[in-house]
């Protein structure tokens, strides 16, 4: 998900002093780097959670369909 050709946006955060050593000690090459991995990461897991909630969701509104019927239907999506 690394998006470095695009353009950067600066961000300042500030963090408790105890986090700031945390961060030190797992000696990052560099801090910006630590903290848009961790952004990165943060992103990936909302976005699956996301997806997670909408899969049980849809199978709690159409409960009729199996879990295999669900599989045949998305290869149907899928590249021909």
């Amino acid at each position: 998900m690394h998006c470095y050709y695009m353009a950067k946006t600066n961000l300042q955060i500030r963090i408790p002093p105890e986090m700031g050593l945390q961060i030190e000690r797992l000696e990052p090459k560099s801090k910006s780097d630590f903290v848009r991995q961790a952004i990165e990461e943060k992103i990936r897991r909302e976005m699956f959670q996301r997806l997670e909630d909408q899969w049980i969701s849809a199978l709690k509104k159409y409960p009729e369909i199996t879990e295999s019927d669900t599989w045949l239907m998305s290869n149907e999506w899928g590249p021909k």
